[in-house]
């Protein structure tokens, strides 16, 4: 039994009506030598790797009589044959066809009543080929368990977890009901024991960077354009060799985009692969990394569509990255650990070199003002958040029309180093990876890099109601990475 964080909450909240909170990760295998019935092969592997794999047993149980929390709970017993279903495509199998499946699916609420997973067998392809698709709620885990999932289902899994058997709580709604009031109880201990670690943390940061550290901080924590007094001092007092001192927000005020406006559940994607060779040639134009050869070129990709669809803002977009909070001392294998770093994306500049440099700056600012907060301690505030208050504060979000809705961001992206070595399911090896992504209440567009073996690929998770003629992104994002590669 695991209590759900006000994150979780807040997450869980936007699987709604209007919204649809879940993630989904999609394997492509290739046409097999050997047929076989590939739905009954999954079905039996879930079944033999569940115990190594708790929060598919997982169901959302609240406490009883009032008590403002919420559990994942243990089943006795899952439907596995209810939760793995087959699709077999209709000839000839097209990719449109395919996506239409995936689209369909990903519109759909997850079950309340049961754990809030579901998984696709794909077969039909016009190549011979067949897909999985494996679909969470993100109110149980962040996107890295969809990759955890396919991990455990692989013939030689990566990581070794240990066999978890069925720990349902004893006594029922009692049982969980007599955990909330121990848990509630504890409160003021939790709280006390996070203050005290909150003033060593300013004690250590007190220690590094001396007088300092107040403006830092200050500079860091204001948002947007009110920092900007505050960071010149803090900027003028730091060492040469210290990362530029910079509000963790931006922008109070993103600009307008054609990435901006009421999210609903009409999802799509498209995607596209690079090489991982070709990403870190690019990356190395400035001494940067793979992830700047990303944004880079994301923001060429979008530069280049909005001269078609509103004009190009002479600021850079405001977008938001993942960034984890994971320390490798959490109790919570499976549980969101992750929040948004805001960067500033150079879709206002029209030199390729001059994007290229600008993102690499950014993002080694942003991460620098990060790791230069108290993150981790913001994970575990969040454990303390009602639910009372997060749920429906973010379905409220979710409902509301665009205009009213308070834009932080205009986009969303991600970067995910996947595994070195082709991961194999019953003796064939995956030779494709994408993610669906997660849209947030107010944005249309999640531009995501995965990297499987030698390749990355970017997939673009939109809402299609907010952003028309999303099928040229690839094209976009492909030209993009050329121009840059001409430079190399």
């Amino acid at each position: 039994m695991q209590q759900l964080t006000g994150l979780d909450e807040m997450f869980l909240s936007l699987d709604t009506g209007p919204t649809t909170g879940h993630v989904a990760g999609i394997a492509l295998f290739p046409a097999p030598e050997t047929p076989r019935d590939e739905l009954a092969w999954l079905r039996q592997r879930v079944r033999e790797r569940l115990p190594y794999l708790p929060l598919l047993r997982w169901r959302l149980h609240r406490a009883p009589l009032g008590v403002d929390q919420r559990y994942w709970v243990e089943m006795d017993e899952v439907d596995i044959d209810a939760h793995v279903v087959g699709v077999t495509l209709p000839k000839p199998g097209t990719q449109k066809q395919f996506q239409a499946v995936i689209d369909a699916e990903m519109s759909q609420l997850l079950d309340r009543e049961r754990p809030m997973w579901k998984m696709l067998v794909i077969t039909g392809l016009a190549d011979g080929g067949y897909a999985y698709v494996i679909k969470v709620t993100h109110g149980l885990a962040d996107g890295s368990a969809l990759w955890a999932i396919y991990d455990q289902l692989s013939d030689h899994p990566t990581e070794k977890l240990e066999r978890i058997p069925n720990q349902r709580p004893k006594g029922g709604s009692m049982g969980v009901l007599g955990r909330g009031i121990v848990r509630a109880a504890k409160t003021p201990v939790v709280v006390a024991g996070l203050a005290k670690d909150a003033a060593s943390w300013a004690g250590g940061r007190l220690a590094d960077e001396k007088l300092r550290a107040i403006p830092n901080l200050i500079a860091r924590v204001t948002p947007g354009e009110l920092s900007k007094p505050v960071a010149l001092i803090a900027n003028k007092l730091r060492p040469v060799e210290d990362a530029e001192v910079a509000s963790l927000f931006p922008s109070l005020m993103p600009p307008d985009s054609p990435f901006n406006g009421t999210t609903t559940a009409n999802q799509s994607m498209v995607h596209t692969t690079f090489t991982v060779a070709e990403l870190r040639a690019i990356g190395k134009l400035v001494n940067g990394t793979i992830n700047d050869a990303l944004l880079a070129i994301m923001a060429a990709a979008l530069r280049r569509y909005m001269t078609s669809h509103g004009g190009i803002p002479n600021r850079p977009l405001i977008v938001s990255t993942p960034v984890s909070w994971r320390t490798g001392k959490e109790t919570e294998r499976w549980a969101n650990q992750v929040w948004m770093l805001f960067l500033p994306l150079p879709t206002h500049l029209g030199d390729p070199l001059a994007r290229l440099r600008y993102a690499h700056e950014a993002s080694s600012t942003a991460k620098a003002n990060w790791e230069r907060v108290p993150g981790h301690l913001l994970r575990r505030a969040s454990a303390l958040m009602p639910s009372m208050v997060m749920g429906p504060g973010a379905k409220l979000m979710a409902r509301m029309p665009a205009r009213l809705t308070p834009k932080m961001f205009n986009a969303s992206l991600s970067n995910v180093r996947g595994p070195r070595e082709i991961p194999v399911h019953g003796g064939r090896s995956m030779t494709d990876y994408l993610v669906f992504g997660f849209l947030s209440p107010g944005t249309g567009l999640l531009l995501g890099g995965q990297s499987l073996g030698d390749n990355m690929a970017v997939t673009a998770t939109v809402c299609t109601d907010i952003v028309v003629g999303y099928e040229k992104l690839p094209t976009l994002l492909e030209d993009a990475k050329n121009e840059l590669l001409a430079l190399v």
